[in-house]
């Protein structure tokens, strides 16, 4: 593995980043929904700051930080602004470089020492054998990042051998793509998550290199603890931490709103038994979620430390527990924009944008009551039926 002229690690703890961020982010936030994208000097400090490196092996000037030390680092960044989170958690592939063949990791990592790869999970591809590579067309929406990323990952289908066998499934196969080379199409014109530039990418008989793809299930080639987890556990465990900081900053905000807002009968808001109860409710149900995620995140945590099988049913008790927060998430927003009254309705006000960012959040697929089921199969010993579980 070739590591010479890599960046050093930060000296910064990755759990400080939100801190050490925020004021970044904060002078931006306007700009950020206006642009729908994340300024590129936005994008520069966030390089900078090591914040696409949180899984990035430590041989390349990554953190290589715990699967739960991810997620505490995106919940918050999530209390800080949405988008930014969002594409945080899109763009941090680090892992990619003990993931891919050693010729592949050169040509990410020789042209810049700290990559952005962005990826789509969505099956919306196909590719096909050809000589040293594969050829690949489709399309694919909402890649967050997009325009910030110097790769792109995308999922696609390969078909059995003579495609005639219908026992034999389509392989599931990951295509590490320069953003030069695909056709971004501006289609994120939406209510949430504005600034994340989530447009889509169209290739056309794209020759990808064999040594810029890899099954999705392929393991690390090197054994320690992070990389002990399946890159897709890696990848799409982010988003439950984000969308449980954004819940919890919109609890923040009205509980400022609550010491200063006069309702019609002229006391504060605070002071009304429902607004105490929603409240109330809402600590409950975030701090619930947040510690089955921490539970859940943990025991792989755990297992990888030890070196032990990261289980189907480790993995389906995570899914839950992802599901879960999305599900308490949608629920905590909603009471919040309705606490707000018509304070809710302005924008500008906190509240409106994190109501709009924190649904469109848990609108995600890896966050959506699906995985429950999936959970509940693997719970009653059946076939997970997912290609990327």
């Amino acid at each position: 593995m070739t590591t010479a002229a890599r960046p050093s690690p930060k000296d910064v703890d990755p759990l400080a980043l939100p801190d050490v961020l925020r004021p970044a982010i904060e002078a931006r936030r306007t700009e950020i929904e206006s642009q729908r994208r994340l300024p590129s000097e936005l994008v520069a400090t966030l390089r900078a700051s090591g914040a696409f490196r949180i899984f990035t092996p430590r041989e390349y000037g990554g953190f290589e930080s715990s699967l739960t030390d991810m997620v505490t680092v995106l919940e918050a960044i999530g209390r800080i602004d949405a988008s930014v989170v969002w594409t945080m958690w899109n763009g941090n592939l680090g892992f990619f470089a003990v993931w891919l063949r050693d010729a592949g990791v050169a040509t990410i990592w020789d042209a810049h020492p700290d990559p952005i790869i962005v990826n789509s999970t969505r099956l919306t591809g196909s590719a096909t054998p050809a000589e040293n590579g594969y050829t690949l067309s489709g399309r694919w929406d909402i890649v967050t990042g997009v325009d910030a990323a110097d790769w792109i990952a995308l999922f696609a289908l390969v078909p059995p051998p003579g495609g005639s066998d219908d026992s034999e499934h389509p392989e599931v196969r990951v295509f590490c793509v320069p953003r030069d080379a695909v056709t971004v199409l501006d289609t994120w014109h939406v209510g949430g998550m504005r600034g994340t530039g989530s447009n889509s990418v169209v290739v056309d008989q794209l020759f990808v290199p064999a040594e810029m793809t890899n099954d999705v299930f392929a393991p690390f080639r090197i054994d320690r603890p992070l990389y002990r987890i399946p890159a897709f556990t890696l990848a799409s465990t982010g988003g439950a931490g984000a969308v449980l900081g954004i819940a919890r900053a919109a609890v923040d905000e009205i509980v400022e709103l609550a010491g200063t807002k006069v309702t019609e009968i002229g006391t504060p808001l605070g002071h009304g038994e429902h607004v105490q109860d929603a409240i109330g409710r809402a600590e409950a149900a975030l701090r619930s979620a947040r510690l089955l995620l921490f539970a859940a995140t943990g025991t792989i945590d755990d297992a990888a430390a030890a070196g032990a099988p990261i289980t189907e049913a480790m993995r389906a008790e995570l899914r839950a527990a992802m599901s879960n927060a999305g599900e308490i998430s949608r629920i905590v927003l909603t009471s919040m924009y309705e606490l707000g009254g018509s304070s809710s309705l302005y924008t500008g006000n906190r509240v409106e944008q994190l109501f709009r960012d924190g649904l469109a959040g848990t609108q995600h697929g890896i966050l959506g009551r699906a995985q429950f089921a999936l959970a509940g199969r693997v719970r009653l010993g059946l076939d997970p039926q997912s290609p990327i579980f």
